[in-house]
């Protein structure tokens, strides 16, 4: 299948949106995981 590349982009303007972060660690030959992090209180 073709994709558009907008996946991870998206991802990252939603959890920046909330003032969360994400974390990538790759490892070769193994995969690559991506961590999210979204705070569970926000100050008003």
């Amino acid at each position: 299948t073709e994709n558009s590349g907008l996946g991870l982009p998206m991802v990252k303007s939603i959890i920046e949106a909330h003032k969360g972060h994400i974390s990538v660690e790759s490892e070769l030959n193994k995969g690559t995981t991506f961590t999210l992090y979204l705070p569970i209180l926000m100050n008003k």
